[in-house]
């Protein structure tokens, strides 16, 4: 466990006011407060700690290197100008330990207040049903307890939630294991220093390793990823079905796949977003896709009935509008008598040879005492999702050489636009509820994706005065964003800690060049919708274009380190194939050459699918728990 000395304590403090001085209209706040926050959650995050402590030691180094005195005890603009000035690697360092500092500061100045970002309060709390009976925390475990069920699901994301309901309507006896906790819709406050650590892996801080770093943020908590994604449920693209056949899978039909798909539709209540809660990031995109000659621009299909825009999916619907599988699959199956246990961690996989047959989990609770599981089941799905399954896998030594291969990521570019006329009434939209489909064909498809306040506050390197400028022009800057169905493709690996695997992703020159040309396109539509700058983000903050002639000056030079890349949708590390050399789990997502051990979560898909996954995701996991649970001898 990392500690403060006063000494780094007072470079902390003397780092807080170097990135963090106010001006403008921005009010002070005490530092000392800031600290005091940040210190309380490192201790409950102690990957974390470490890092950030380990970051702190290194700017004094680096610091003392350059100008051989301490940090602390420079001049304000001595620290904001060497701040400025740090290489690229350092500049990373930097940006990661800026980000809880930002998000405390914002919170604590109260910007959110002055800049119309308000805390929402929740719906109340609903009549406590009769499935939350069935929800047991690990904590009310005993020391070590051994359980027989007839399958176990590890995971409560798209897949595991699908699976387990559709097993348990089956009658099959079902236990749902999941290392998150339930967080209720009362709690999804917007108060993100509070939400992010408990709703994200590693904070949401999980990287991909590559040309550039890319950010991969991934869902811890009931629900998983779903709970936390933006809302899009897209039907599996006719394309994608053609490619899996001519790969070997004959039996995914349109005919035979497209029933499940829709009956996953049904469930999830997928609809196109409203208009009147699109916002003005939705006329402004149609204005200059108009202008292109772009003729698919529209309103997303979204899993949110009754969406009232709050502009927080991607930090739990305060409401339970968005149908994520914490509000829709997990209740079904709970409904029909599947039991789930949260904040508990399978660590081991039970064996007989090559016969799965169940799990060894465990948790540790808030009062220091550890609590083993032993799961004895007939059947095992695993739905870690696709950055941990393999590793899962892997350490467990389930043997197959695609295991960890094959991650397609979907790489995702944001440009923003500035119409100082314009105002966004960011907080009254939904973050990602427009579209613009034209080029879709060449895998490049726009979509919208407004950042909170908060995360305004992270895509700048400016410190005072200019962060506070920044801050200010939120409701002036038109965020939105595309993503790529990609051709390059990763590998995982087992990390130094559960929270980070070692995830290896670079984009090859195809997706580069149609990564640029997606910010090209998109600065185009900003320009002509009149927009007076156009700004591009990167780890080293934003650069800015007055026209899209110095944009296209500057554009074709650029590599991958020149742009933020991000991505929110890793799949394929387990994929499904038709033969054992090209995949891990066959047509029914059984784990080839293993009994009792099947796969349901983003690892099995095969390759990228240019939308959102959670709709293909739950549609293989239902007909492939359905098979399973209509095969008696599964659990003879």
């Amino acid at each position: 466990m990392a500690r403060w000395s006063e000494s780094r304590r007072q470079t902390a403090l003397a780092l807080l006011e170097a990135m963090l001085s106010s001006g403008a209209n921005v009010q002070q706040v005490d530092f000392q407060v800031i600290l005091t926050q940040i210190d309380g959650f490192l201790q409950q995050h102690e990957s974390l700690e470490l890092a950030f402590h380990s970051g702190i030691r290194l700017i004094e180094l680096l610091f003392l290197l350059r100008h051989r005195c301490q940090f602390q005890g420079a001049s304000l603009e001595i620290r904001q100008h060497f701040l400025q000035k740090l290489p690229w690697a350092s500049d990373w360092l930097l940006k990661s330990l800026s980000m809880p500092l930002r998000l405390l500061y914002v919170q604590e100045a109260g910007l959110a207040a002055q800049r119309g970002q308000r805390i929402r309060l929740a719906q109340e709390p609903r009549s406590r049903e009769r499935w939350h009976q069935q929800i047991m925390e690990a904590e009310q475990l005993d020391s070590e307890q051994t359980w027989d069920v007839d399958v176990v699901v590890v995971g409560t994301g798209a897949g595991g939630a699908a699976a387990a309901y559709e097993l348990a309507r089956q009658g099959r006896a079902v236990l749902i294991l999941e290392e998150g906790e339930w967080v209720d819709r009362q709690e999804f406050n917007g108060n993100l220093p509070q939400l992010i650590p408990r709703l994200f892996r590693a904070a949401g801080m999980t990287m991909a390793l590559g040309s550039t770093l890319i950010p991969l943020p991934i869902g811890r908590c009931m629900g998983g990823t779903t709970t936390v994604n933006s809302g899009t449920a897209m039907p599996t693209p006719a394309r994608i079905l053609r490619r899996w056949r001519n790969e070997g899978l004959s039996v995914f039909t349109e005919e035979m796949f497209s029933p499940y798909v829709q009956e996953v539709m049904e469930v999830i209540k997928v609809q196109p977003a409203e208009w009147a809660h699109v916002g003005e990031i939705g006329r402004i995109i149609s204005e200059g896709a108009k202008a292109l000659g772009y003729k698919e621009a529209h309103p997303l299909l979204r899993n949110a009935a009754g969406c009232d825009a709050q502009a927080l999916c991607q930090f739990g619907c305060p409401t339970g509008a968005k149908q994520s599988t914490n509000v829709s699959y997990i209740p079904l199956a709970l409904e029909k008598n599947a039991q789930l246990i949260t904040g508990i961690r399978v660590e081991q996989l039970l064996r007989q040879e090559n016969r799965i047959t169940g799990v060894i989990a465990v948790a540790t609770g808030r009062d220091g005492k550890t609590r083993r599981l032993i799961v004895q089941a007939q059947q095992t799905i695993v739905a870690m999702g696709s950055l941990l399954t393999p590793v899962f896998l892997q350490q467990n030594a389930i043997q197959s050489r695609q295991i960890g291969q094959n991650l397609s990521i979907h790489p995702a570019g944001v440009v923003l636009g500035y119409f100082p006329d314009r105002f966004m009434d960011h907080e009254h939209s939904i973050p990602q509820g427009f579209g613009v489909a034209d080029l879709e064909e060449e895998g490049l498809v726009f979509e919208g994706g407004t950042l909170p306040l908060l995360g305004h506050s992270l895509l700048t390197q400016d410190w005072g005065r200019a962060l506070g400028l920044h801050l200010e022009n939120y409701q002036h800057t038109a965020y939105f964003g595309f993503m790529l169905r990609d051709q390059s493709r990763g590998r995982v690996l087992p990390g130094p800690h559960p929270d980070w695997p070692f995830i290896f992703y670079s984009l090859n020159d195809a997706d580069m060049e149609l990564f640029k040309k997606g910010v090209l396109q998109l600065a185009r539509m900003y320009f002509a919708a009149g927009a007076r700058e156009v700004w591009i983000p990167a780890f080293s903050g934003l650069r800015r274009f007055a026209s899209e002639k110095e944009l296209l000056d500057w554009l074709p030079a650029q590599g991958s380190r020149s742009f933020l890349i991000t991505a929110y949708h890793p799949l394929g590390t387990c994929k499904m194939a038709s033969d054992s050399q090209y995949g891990v789990v066959d047509d029914t997502l059984k784990v080839r050459d293993y009994e009792g051990l099947y796969l349901m979560d983003g690892s099995v898909v095969p390759g990228p699918l240019g939308v959102n996954p959670q709709v293909t995701i739950m549609a293989l996991a239902t007909r492939a728990a359905r098979l399973l649970g209509q095969n008696d001898a599964a659990f003879a």
